[in-house]
């Protein structure tokens, strides 16, 4: 019986460790889903990215290092305490047989309330639909026809009349570094006043699968226009975000197109439709 309680706890505790490891991620878990814009093409949304293949590649390999991490401690700490338990370190001493049931106890809680916690996560996303969702001005309204979200006055060129770029990327840069403080703390009521429902039902779901406590850090983030044009009743745009992130305490490069989308008509928001990762 004590052997059995033995094997139960190794087995627990290398389970529980590599359930509660999970990388931080940041905004959309580092991944392409969601709509695009249909002016947008790969090969326009990766016009400006700068060369960075090799570094993007030595981090991609870190890390895939650190995904086995967690769960090769767990199966470290096992071997230890089989070693000890079998080895007869603790013979004779019946004290540990109320440890290990504590133990046994406590690290099978922890994983059943870490896969408990992913499970409503998730249940929740699949259920919720958010069919009001608070128009959110992405950036400041003005007075002008159409003038909504990131929008003001006339810009000369094939941007639309009403656009105006700076507030534009100035409210794009903001409003990245507000959804990646809501994604860390699984905010999801603020994240659904800036994406589409279609988007948000899809972050629901990526957001389930990574830990509960994400951390990031924007250490440094950059933001350029790509393209902005009205299709009939809707307008649609592209920003291409990139810098560096602090993802479990390591510094990543990272490099995305946002498509965002709005209504043609005064004081309408933009909303995210999709992110898409581009390629050094």
């Amino acid at each position: 019986m004590r052997h059995l309680l033995i094997t139960l706890l190794i087995g627990l505790m290398s389970f529980g460790l590599a359930v509660e490891h999970a990388d931080a991620k940041r905004f959309g878990g580092g991944k392409s889903f969601g709509s695009y814009s249909r002016s947008s093409s790969p090969s326009s949304s990766q016009a400006s990215t700068p060369p960075r293949q090799a570094q993007q590649g030595t981090r991609a390999a870190g890390g895939g290092m650190s995904r086995f991490m967690g769960p090769l401690a767990g199966i470290m700490a096992g071997g230890l305490l089989a070693s000890l338990f079998f080895g007869g370190a603790f013979n004779g001493i019946r004290f540990m047989d109320i440890l290990l049931i504590a133990l046994l106890g406590f690290v099978a809680w922890k994983v059943l309330a870490a896969r408990r916690r992913a499970t409503n996560t998730g249940a929740h996303g699949e259920q919720h639909q958010p069919q009001q969702r608070q128009a959110h001005d992405m950036g400041g309204t003005s007075s002008g026809a159409a003038g909504g979200a990131m929008g003001g006055a006339a810009m000369a060129g094939s941007e639309p009349e009403w656009f105006n770029r700076e507030q534009f990327l100035s409210g794009a840069k903001e409003h990245f570094m507000n959804l990646q403080r809501a994604w860390d703390n699984n905010d999801f009521e603020k994240i659904q006043e800036f994406v589409t429902p279609e988007l948000y039902n899809l972050l629901r779901k990526e957001r389930a699968e990574q830990s509960a406590n994400n951390q990031t850090e924007v250490v440094r983030l950059f933001a350029e226009l790509g393209d902005v044009r009205e299709h009939g009743k809707q307008a649609e745009a592209t920003v291409l975000f990139h810098g560096i992130m602090k993802e479990d305490g390591q510094d990543n490069e990272f490099n995305e197109t946002w498509h965002l989308v709005r209504e043609v008509r005064d004081q309408s928001p933009w909303y995210i439709q999709g992110i898409e990762q581009n390629n050094a």
